[in-house]
Order: structure tokens, then sequence, then C-alpha cells
């Protein structure tokens, strides 16, 4: 049986969307009366189609495939047919508070903030965020580095990202010893060392993120070592 609450937001969805027959026009006229708050949802929830529909400054521009999008939006939306709706329960008079009900505006807000991120996406590129890029050192962005291994079958790849707190080193690596442990090290240009994590040897290769308390520009050197303090691998870091 279907839940009251769920019969007042299909009502309600069928109201805002201005699909509602009259017979359901009836039935939401009673529930209104004896439910004022459904009076402030439905005018909430115009006030926000209107603002959508009136903004000069989201511009739609249409994407190179809509197939994905149609899809996806079709399977967060509910699969009764509106016809359906005239054949809901019966709502008593008992008070219906408003905390208790389910968000049923969930699915479709989802999808309309899908299609509002596409149209800012496609149609106003300058609001979209945009990785920073620039030469070593600079605050935010990637930087590859050439990382050499000193162990046969090790494979390490390696970026580093420059924060205002430190030094973050983004790794992938293959070949280490299953279980062993490994500590990624940081050298600055006085010599002082800066740890910055471990990692455990795996069967299958490992994506980590591990960070220093050294200054981009005050490194120099990255050095991957084992539980024995054995080089496994390293990297001579651009200057800063």
């Amino acid at each position: 049986m279907s839940d009251p609450v769920d019969r007042i937001d299909e009502l309600i969805a069928a109201a805002v969307a201005g699909q509602i027959t009259p017979s359901e026009q009836h039935e939401l006229d009673r529930l209104r009366r004896e439910h004022p708050w459904i009076n402030e949802e439905i005018d909430a929830l115009r006030a926000v189609a209107a603002r959508l529909q009136d903004t000069d400054d989201v511009t739609w521009a249409q994407p190179a495939s809509t197939d994905a999008l149609r899809d996806r939006i079709l399977r967060e939306i509910p699969t009764q047919h509106p016809r359906d709706r005239n054949h809901g329960p019966e709502i008593g008079s008992a008070p219906l508070r408003r905390t208790n009900r389910r968000p049923w505006l969930t699915p479709l807000i989802g999808a309309a903030c899908l299609l509002i991120g596409l149209a800012i996406g496609f149609g106003a590129p300058a609001l979209t965020s945009i990785a920073p890029s620039g030469p070593p050192g600079t605050l935010g962005a990637i930087e590859p580095i050439d990382v050499r291994d000193a162990v046969a079958g090790v494979q390490v790849d390696a970026e580093l990202v420059a924060h205002t707190w430190g030094t973050e080193a983004v790794l992938d690596a293959t070949g280490l010893d299953i279980g062993a442990t490994y500590t990624v090290v940081f050298i600055a240009t006085d010599g002082t060392q800066f740890p910055a994590g471990q990692m455990l040897g795996s069967p299958v290769p490992i994506h980590c993120r591990v960070n220093a308390a050294v200054l981009r520009e005050d490194a120099v050197r990255l050095e991957i070592r084992d539980a024995e303090a054995t080089l496994v691998a390293h990297a001579d870091l651009p200057d800063a």
C-alpha cells in the first residue's frame, strides 16, 4: 500500500509541473485545507522553478550526446505512470508533520541540478573550476617527476602538488614486496629529511597520496626506502 505521504508528494509534483487533473486538484485542495504546510511547499517549489526560468546568466549548449544523460535521469525518476495517480489511496485527516516527510524531491532535484550543471559547463565555461597549471612550485598544479627505480622489478610513477602547508606526492607503484613497509621521504636543500608517510607492498598496483611538511621550493629530492632504509626508488626534483 502506498504511503499517504507518497500520495501528497505525487499531488504536489503534479501541481508544480502544471499537469494535475481536475480530480487530483479536488483532492489536493482538500489536503491543503487539512495540512497548510502543503501550500508553503508548493509556493517554494514554484518560486525555485520561476527563478531558474528567468535566469539570464545561465545558458544552454546542447551536449554532443544526450542519450546517457536521458538514461541517467530516467533511472532517477519513479516509474509510476502519471495516470496511476488517480488510483492513489484515500488520505485521512490525521496530521502529517513536515519533519516526517521523505525527501521526494531528491531524485528530481538531482536531475535538475545535473541539467543546470551541464548548462553552466557548456554555456559558461568561465564559471567552471580550472585546475592550476604552471612551472614547478605553482600552488595546486600537478607536477610530473622522473622517478628512477633502484631495485629490479619495482616501478614507481609520481607527481607532486605544491601546497601552502607542504608538498604532496601522488604515487603509483608496482613490484613492491607484499606486506613490506616502505617510507616516502623528501629531502630539503640543506639535507633535512621530511618523512611523508608509509605504504605496504601489495599484490595489486598501489595508488596513494602522502604529504610532508616541506615547501616545494625547499625540496630537492624524493626517496622511497624499505624497512632497512635501502633505497628503492628516487627522483631529483626540478628547481621551484
